[in-house]
């Protein structure tokens, strides 16, 4: 039994590499990668499964940390080392500096027998030597203690250019609560199937699968999952009682706030979990146009709607950046979540962090506005259209739409505060945008604007 755990956690160490290696050479997308390499794993327990877990996000969210300790015991700059024994020395070091569950000896010669399977004795004899030094002089590492951009961009594992801006823009309270936030596992939240069932139903049928959770004080219909396994699994899952998506994304939705009986267009709807929101407060009444320009993404819409039951969707392979269709029509109302640097959900996905560049936001903005014009064309007079991103850079939020309403006279903000007080109102500013904050809400980054087209 001892011997069949030990082998376990010598494939979660290998998967973890794997998934490593296809994050930052292919680009592929952490989330998606991991859970098919762990499907694809023989023999891991859930705790296996849970040690790659930890392991992959832990490099990734750390990556800048992990290198300044792997500099002070490297005898070469960190740029010349080969990048697969880079991953392992890593991997290494996050398990050394950051996790006391894994024996130090382990670590390191699991690490070192990889190197030598993989690249021979002189690696393994490379990386066998860089962590045993850091494994012995690990409680004196120099690491920066100031509050320049610079230390913190250290201390906290982020770019130095993302440091810089925010803390120009946040002030140091604000940023180093994001940054710590950011470096945390996102929340997990769902959304009650009201089609079928309540939250408080929900919440019953939950726990009888031993799984913990709570109503959401601010979201109404969205449940936060305190405690239990693979919620998936669950026969609440499997007979289409809810759907997994984040509070933030569900209150883009609650600002559309779509009508029972309308034309609504999703426009960029995958993998779905707008859609069905949209479509069970339209109460499965009306018609939902969603739209993607990527045809295997825009299957998993299908598949949601059907296992929630939901029938008034209509899916299109279709690039919005580009006129819409004519025989599509005119809409009641328009959600656009679109395309952005993923700023706002860096705890999901830290792999943005070393992705994006400077230059990609006002790149990102570009495409964002060019999407905003294309729909706002097929949006009814005294239609609505909200306009949502799931991140915080000025260029894609307050700039994007700034530009957009200089050229289009005949759109206003609207603001939902002047309607019926809803909970999730607590989220709209006083310009009446909504933003959400992983450190306020612990809720994704987002940002939503309700616009209104003005009657003829």
């Amino acid at each position: 039994m001892v011997a069949e755990e030990g082998q376990g956690v010598k494939i979660a160490r290998r998967v973890a590499l794997e998934v490593l290696r296809r994050v930052e050479a292919e680009g592929a997308f952490v989330q998606l990668c991991l859970n098919h390499a762990l499907d694809r794993a023989p023999r891991l327990t859930r705790q296996d499964r849970a040690l790659a877990t930890e392991l992959v996000y832990g490099v990734l969210r750390w990556r800048r940390r992990l290198d300044w300790a792997l500099k002070a015991y490297c005898h070469r700059p960190l740029e010349r080392v080969e990048p697969t024994l880079l991953r392992l020395l890593r991997l290494g070091a996050y398990q050394l500096l950051m996790l006391d569950r894994v024996p130090e000896w382990a670590a390191v010669d699991e690490a070192t027998e990889t190197a030598r399977i993989m690249r021979g004795r002189h690696a393994a004899n490379f990386v066998n030597g860089v962590l045993r030094s850091l494994a012995r002089g690990k409680a004196s590492i120099d690491w920066p203690q100031d509050d320049s951009a610079a230390s913190l961009a250290v201390r906290y594992s982020f770019p130095d250019w993302m440091v810089v801006e925010w803390l120009e823009r946040f002030g140091q309270h604000k940023l180093v609560r994001l940054l710590d936030a950011l470096n945390q596992p996102a929340s997990r939240c769902i959304r009650a199937n009201s089609l079928r069932i309540t939250p408080a139903g929900l919440r019953e049928l939950l726990a009888a699968s031993a799984v913990e959770a709570r109503e959401d004080e601010v979201v109404v219909g969205a449940l936060r999952v305190d405690s239990g396994g693979e919620i998936t699994s669950t026969a609440a899952h499997q007979t289409g009682m809810f759907h997994i998506q984040d509070g933030a994304a569900q209150a883009a939705c609650l600002l559309l706030d779509p009508r029972p009986g309308e034309r609504v267009l999703d426009a960029c709807s995958a993998p779905g979990g707008k859609t069905a929101t949209l479509a069970q407060l339209m109460k499965n009444q009306g018609e939902i146009y969603a739209a993607d320009v990527h045809p295997a993404r825009l299957s998993l819409v299908r598949e949601l709607s059907e296992r929630l039951g939901i029938s008034i969707v209509k899916c299109f392979t279709q690039d919005l950046s580009d006129p819409v269709p004519a025989e599509w029509g005119k809409f009641d109302r328009i959600l656009l979540d679109a395309p952005c640097s993923g700023l706002g959900v860096i705890r999901r996905h830290p792999e943005t962090k070393w992705r994006v560049d400077p230059k990609d936001l006002s790149v990102m903005a570009g495409k964002q506005l060019k999407l905003l014009d294309s729909v706002s064309r097929v949006l009814k007079p005294g239609g609505f259209l909200v306009y949502s991103v799931c991140t915080f850079s000025r260029q894609e939020c307050e700039q994007t739409i700034e530009k957009f309403l200089s050229t289009h006279g005949d759109f206003l903000i609207s603001d939902p505060r002047r309607e019926r007080s809803q909970p999730w109102h607590k989220l709209i500013d006083a310009g009446g945008m909504m933003r959400t904050w992983p450190d306020e809400h612990d809720l994704d980054g987002f940002f939503a604007v309700r616009l209104q087209k003005a009657p003829v």
